[in-house]
This record gives C-alpha cells, sequence and structure tokens, in this order.
C-alpha cells in the first residue's frame, strides 16, 4: 500500500539527519504513513546510501536516489539538464519521484532540519485538511512569522525573505472569516536554535531561537503573505506543482544570485494558490535547525540581488499577477508568461543586464517543470 506522506531532502553530507526522523516517525506511529527520498549530489558520500539502507531495514521506507539513478530517470525530462549539479535545487527531482510515487502531501526539509519532540508528520497531517478558525490578516500585507519565536539575545528578527521595507514595523494582526471550504494547502513549521534569517541579520549578532509561544497552527488570509521556505514546509498533492524551486547559482557582477531560490519559489507558490481554496499555515512542528557551516559574508554576496529584488517581486506579483485556470500546472505556465510580458519591462533600470538573462531562464525554467509534472500526470 502507498504511502500517503513523502519527506523530500538533498544533501552533500552524511544525512544523520535519518535517525532521528526515523525516532520521530517511530515514536509517533507513523512508519506505515511515510516514504522519504534522500537526493544525492556530486559530492554526497558514500555513506547516504548505506544509511539509507539501515534506516529502512528499521521501518522507514527510505530511498536514496544517487547522481546515476537521476540521470537515467531525467532522460525523460527537458527540465533535467536545466537544474545545475552540485546545488540544492537537486530537490525537486525528488519532489517529482514522490509524485510518480503518489504522494498526497509532500514535507520538504533541509539536511540541517532535525525533528524535536514534536509528531513532525502528525503535525504535517493538517496539510489538505480543511480550516475552520479564523484568519489572519494584517493592513500592510505580510505577517513576521518570527515574532512567535523566543530570541537569545532578545531582538526583533524577520524570516529570510521577508520585505525589507516592512521590517520597521510589528505584527498588527486582525481576525479575518475563515470562508466556508477553507483548506490548509501548506503548512510551513518553525525553527529553533538557528532560524531562518538572512545574512545581514547574521552578521548584526549572533541570535538563538530558544522557545516558541505560538499557537499550535495560525493561517493567513489570502491577502496577508509571509515567506515560504523548503524547510521543514508540507504541501498538499493538488500543490505540488506550484511548489517551485527557482534554479539560483546565476552569474552577476561579484559573484552569483542564490540562496533566494525557496524564497522566489514560496512566493509563487503564495501567487498561484490565489482565488482557491487553499491557504497557507505556520506553527509546528518546530525543528531544530542546526545549521551547517557558514560564512555569512559569502552569504551576503549570494543572498544580495535576491534581497534587493524580493521587494519589486512582491510589488508586481501582488498587484498585477491574477492566474486564471483552474489547473496548476496552467497556471505555472501563466506565471511564465507574466515574468516574461510584465516582469522584464518593469525591472529597475539598475539592474543589470544579467538579472534579465535570469528572469528568462526562471520563466523557461517554469516551463519546463509544469511539463515535467503534466507527463507525471498531475
Amino acid at each position: 500500500m502507498p504511502q500517503p506522506c513523502h519527506i523530500v531532502f538533498t544533501t552533500i553530507h552524511h544525512p544523520e539527519i535519518l535517525r532521528h526522523l526515523y525516532e520521530n516517525i517511530r515514536c509517533h506511529n507513523h512508519l506505515e504513513e511515510v516514504k522519504v527520498w534522500v537526493v544525492g549530489d556530486r559530492k554526497t558520500p558514500s555513506s547516504a546510501a548505506a544509511l539509507a539502507h539501515q534506516v529502512s531495514a528499521q521501518g522507514l521506507e527510505t530511498v536514496y536516489f544517487d547522481i546515476n539513478q537521476q540521470d537515467v530517470w531525467g532522460r525523460g525530462f527537458a527540465l533535467y539538464p536545466l537544474i545545475p549539479y552540485n546545488t540544492d535545487g537537486r530537490r525537486v527531482f525528488g519532489y517529482l519521484r514522490a509524485l510518480e510515487d503518489g504522494c498526497e502531501t509532500l514535507i520538504s526539509i533541509d539536511d540541517d532540519n532535525f525533528p524535536t519532540r514534536d509528531d513532525f508528520v502528525g503535525c504535517h497531517q493538517r496539510t489538505g485538511q480543511q480550516w475552520r478558525g479564523p484568519l489572519l490578516a494584517e493592513e500592510r500585507g505580510f505577517h513576521n512569522i518570527c515574532e512567535y519565536l523566543v530570541m537569545e539575545p532578545p531582538r526583533p528578527v524577520f524570516p529570510r525573505g521577508f520585505p525589507f521595507q516592512l521590517r520597521v514595523h510589528a505584527n498588527q494582526a486582525r481576525h479575518a472569516s475563515c470562508p466556508a471550504g477553507t483548506v490548509i494547502g501548506v503548512t510551513e513549521g518553525l525553527w529553533l536554535e538557528d532560524p531562518d534569517i538572512d545574512a545581514t541579520t547574521w552578521l548584526n549578532g549572533k541570535v538563538k531561537g530558544v522557545d516558541y509561544h505560538g499557537p499550535e497552527a495560525f493561517a493567513l488570509d489570502s491577502s496577508t503573505w509571509s515567506p515560504v521556505n523548503t524547510q521543514n514546509t508540507s504541501v498538499v498533492r493538488e500543490l505540488i506543482p506550484a511548489f517551485v524551486f527557482v534554479t539560483m547559482a546565476w552569474p552577476v557582477p561579484g559573484g552569483r544570485l542564490d540562496r533566494y531560490g525557496d524564497i522566489w519559489g514560496g512566493y509563487f507558490l503564495l501567487a498561484l494558490m490565489q482565488g482557491t481554496k487553499y491557504r497557507a499555515a505556520f506553527g509546528r512542528p518546530l525543528v531544530a535547525h542546526r545549521r551547517n557551516p557558514h560564512n555569512y559574508l559569502d552569504d551576503l554576496r549570494y543572498e544580495y540581488w535576491g534581497m534587493i529584488l524580493t521587494d519589486w517581486l512582491l510589488g508586481i506579483l501582488r498587484d498585477s499577477f491574477k492566474p486564471r485556470c483552474r489547473c496548476m500546472t496552467e497556471r505555472v505556465l501563466e506565471l511564465a508568461e507574466f515574468l516574461e510580458s510584465e516582469a522584464l519591462k518593469r525591472l529597475p533600470a539598475w539592474c543589470p543586464p544579467e538579472i534579465s538573462a535570469f528572469i528568462r531562464s526562471t520563466a523557461r525554467n517554469l516551463r519546463q517543470w509544469s511539463e515535467a509534472c503534466r507527463q507525471i500526470g498531475v
């Protein structure tokens, strides 16, 4: 019997997280409901396959999808050569394999998102369920989910990808009515220890998430957004085609445009959900984000163009992108057309030509992602 819930992550490290996932999933009696995909890369050590086999033998079905298997399987998709090796964009091949295998709920994590005592799978099973409580709405259109974390030392922080022009404001949420038939389409759990914040915040001083004081879950009105990443995030099957990961590592003056692929993809997801029954929820399960070593100055170089363009992107998405098609794969094509026909014309004048090329490449990749999902039958 196929498992309804699939967990996907990519790694270039020994995936010790598998042992922790196994213990949490076993403890909460979900072993028969879950399948795990470990998407390897050229730098992934051979020990990853052995550990996946060991965890499978213990009762948590785990597939190590190595590069040789990816290369053979990927011949059937025009998308495949568009995703570089040695990038976290390889995770999308795990998404597609999960789709092929019939998953109903996809959970995306990073290899350093360790489960806490929360029922990791059980909390993510709210994805796809009806929501009957109130929704949160913000007059300015954005809600800072990091306000629910207790930080040491105490100071305000914002999730990576939160608009810079709004970072002077605290949350002022009001309750909005919940339309009948509302369904949670995406759930993002928060992160203790190292929160998902940007390089500018880390360079202003180390901060640690030590506790969470929010509700089990809260859902946002469709007019209110918050960044959605690929760390501890689940989506319902119908929305997997809209859960795009924007290919990064694009060459720009001074380095490359990177580290915003999940953020732009998350905002694309929220834009593609407009006018549907689906809403985004946040809260539990919490994970302990034990961040792999980072050079924050390098991170800043790679995040620079993503940071300064995200406010622009959000402005045009929220003001002008109005998807009309019912099918998500068709909506992704609408988004690709929007990027080429509208976004390119409205790029800030100070952008170098490499940014225009990046937008065109993103539109092309969205088309090929949509086609890959259609090939699988979504």
